[in-house]
């Protein structure tokens, strides 16, 4: 996705963020609370789309910086600090673009899909003390693997979700002998969803009979029935120190 993208996909972005009932926010600020002196810190939350982990940083630290390439996801982020009267600055701009300088001392990052373990040196020297990236490992969906079971399909891995990007992450760090800490978050929740709901996760088109026939396999009448669904989700938090 380009800069046009996300600012169109912006508002629907923040509303997803919004109804989500995953703590992940809070918990991450949390762990890097009790791992940093965030108190005494300048905090640059890099790629920060919506405000999400921004708002509970902005609580924490001494300021905050909140950096996107997207305009519309900064409107979006400066509504909701602004509701909670939160301090905080903004800089529209693309971050493989900014001078290779540090502007704060805790560089944050939270599953930002193009970020890749070569870019590690460019994130390191925007920072003084530390680097944080936030991954997620897991989105695990109980109806969507029934389903995937059914069509005699692989799981679809979520792209936000994929476990072999905190592997590259992992063995990147190694490799360099760069110090760091991780952290790992898992939740479980259930929701009411419908298989009608889940289908774009196989990326091919289904008839309507088609998934109605899905939907009588696992178990409801229709595929716009609302069933029961097992959601597992996954997170890991690297804590980096600046060499």
């Amino acid at each position: 996705m380009n800069e046009a993208d996300w600012d169109a996909f912006a508002a629907t972005y923040a509303a997803v963020q919004r109804e989500s009932r995953l703590p992940i926010q809070d918990d991450v600020v949390a762990a890097l609370a009790r791992a940093l002196p965030l108190k005494t810190m300048r905090v640059l939350d890099l790629a920060a789309g919506s405000g999400r982990y921004a708002l509970p940083l902005s609580c924490q630290a001494k300021q905050i910086e909140l950096l996107d390439w997207s305009q519309q996801m900064l409107t979006q982020a400066k509504a909701l600090l602004d509701q909670h009267r939160r301090h905080f600055t903004m800089t529209h701009a693309d971050w493989t673009k900014l001078p290779p300088v540090p502007r704060a001392d805790l560089v944050f990052v939270s599953q930002l899909p193009t970020l890749q373990p070569e870019q590690l040196p460019a994130l390191l020297a925007l920072t003084t003390h530390t680097l944080a990236i936030n991954l997620q490992t897991l989105a695990a969906n109980s109806l969507i693997t029934a389903l995937a079971k059914q069509l005699d399909l692989p799981v679809p891995v979520m792209p936000q979700a994929d476990p072999a990007k905190a592997t590259a992450l992992t063995a990147a760090l190694t490799a360099h002998q760069w110090a760091f800490t991780t952290d790992e978050f898992r939740y479980h929740q259930t929701e009411q969803m419908a298989v009608a709901d889940v289908l774009d996760a196989f990326n091919r088109p289904f008839s309507g009979q088609a998934a109605n026939r899905l939907a009588q396999a696992v178990g409801v009448e229709h595929a716009n029935q609302l069933l029961p669904v097992q959601e597992d989700y996954a997170f890991q938090l690297f804590i980096i120190n600046k060499p």
